[in-house]
């Protein structure tokens, strides 16, 4: 587990680091569960994923080099210059919030080659998945009592795109995420007629992955029988109980 700068009231520490609050509301999120889920996986035709030697020339960690590609990805994605060094200085200034990060001072020509290949995978794969809709880039995800607001990843349409750059299938934290940011959605715009995203979808530009899923079918498979406004409130119940009760 990666120890955090992120406050304990960022959504992305709540929904996988808080112990209670992810096995309270999807308490049937279980490893059998996340294989089934995984196997529903599919991948982009228009991209390949990036090879694997490719990334063992690169002389950066895993995390900071695909965090320069995702960098790299909004710019490209928002018709924004693309200028290597910001694209670094963003990079290490997000990175800066893990106490493990390791920030990276320059890059070398394998590393912009990985970096590349990875952009332009993440590029194209949403513009495939959206069928050149109109990409949101860092959607707002809201706060809920001392739940600080947050941004996901990407959006379009009633879609909800968190990008995972692993080399691994997805794990149960990234599902909860997902599903976390929705229930946070729900709960503001229950009595509104906002509309919420209806799918989520997780990427993974590097292995070429794409799971698709129905916010509403998901958790009901997870949720041990509540439906949406049940969850919500049990959300809201644990959130008013105090932190204190949470850690």
């Amino acid at each position: 587990m990666r120890f955090l700068r992120l406050p304990l009231n960022d959504p992305r520490t709540i929904s996988r680091d808080i112990p209670g609050i992810s096995e309270s509301l999807f308490p049937s999120m279980v490893p059998g569960m996340i294989a089934y889920l995984n196997r529903t996986k599919e991948s982009v035709s228009t991209i390949t994923k990036v090879p694997q030697n490719l990334i063992s020339l690169t002389t950066i960690n895993a995390s900071m080099l695909f965090e320069i590609a995702c960098v790299r990805a909004e710019k490209m994605l928002k018709e924004e210059e693309v200028i290597n060094h910001e694209c670094l200085e963003e990079a290490n200034r997000r990175q800066s919030r893990y106490f493990d990060a390791q920030i990276a001072k320059e890059i070398t020509i394998n590393d912009q080659l990985a970096i590349d290949f990875t952009a332009n995978n993440l590029v194209e794969g949403l513009r495939a998945l959206s069928s050149n809709s109109s990409i949101s880039v860092a959607p707002k995800i809201p706060g809920l009592h001392w739940i600080a607001s947050s941004e996901g990843d990407f959006a379009y349409n009633d879609k909800l795109v968190e990008v995972k750059c692993i080399a691994k299938n997805f794990s149960a934290n990234d599902y909860r995420q997902l599903l976390f940011y929705w229930l946070l959605k729900a709960a503001k715009v229950i009595n509104t007629n906002e509309p919420n995203w209806e799918y989520g979808i997780l990427f993974n530009p590097r292995l070429n992955h794409v799971v698709k899923f129905k916010f509403t079918e998901l958790l009901n498979l997870v949720s041990g029988g509540r439906d949406l406004i049940a969850t919500i409130e049990l959300l809201q119940s644990i959130l008013l109980s105090g932190r204190r009760n949470l850690t």
